[in-house]
């Protein structure tokens, strides 16, 4: 299952936030982490992978936003292994091939 939690709007949008939100993201570990950020939860709820990139050049982990680098791709792969460890092989490689192909 997928849920989009809506955060940060601005404006006139400020009202699509969801409520807690900004919590949930905080825990999640999205505080501060940038749009879009994120997770994955097993069926309880306790998260399993989130788009923060462990970087050794780096102090902490750092979002990937939308996987577009070959960097990224591999994190977002990553994910997906954790979140989806039945997910065939060629299933996963047809995940990066397509970020690859459409890298903005």
């Amino acid at each position: 299952m997928t849920v989009h939690v809506v955060v940060q709007e601005h404006g006139p949008k400020a009202g699509l936030d969801n409520p807690g939100g900004e919590e949930m993201m905080a825990q999640l570990g999205g505080k501060d982490a940038g749009l879009p950020f994120f997770a994955f939860l097993d069926g309880r709820g306790v998260m399993l992978a989130n788009s923060n990139r462990p970087d050794a050049g780096r102090p902490s982990a750092a979002n990937i936003g939308y996987p577009a680098k070959p960097e990224e791709i591999e994190w977002f792969l990553a994910m997906l292994a954790k979140a989806a460890p039945e997910m065939p092989a060629a299933e996963s490689a047809r995940v990066g091939q397509w970020l690859r192909d459409h890298d903005k």
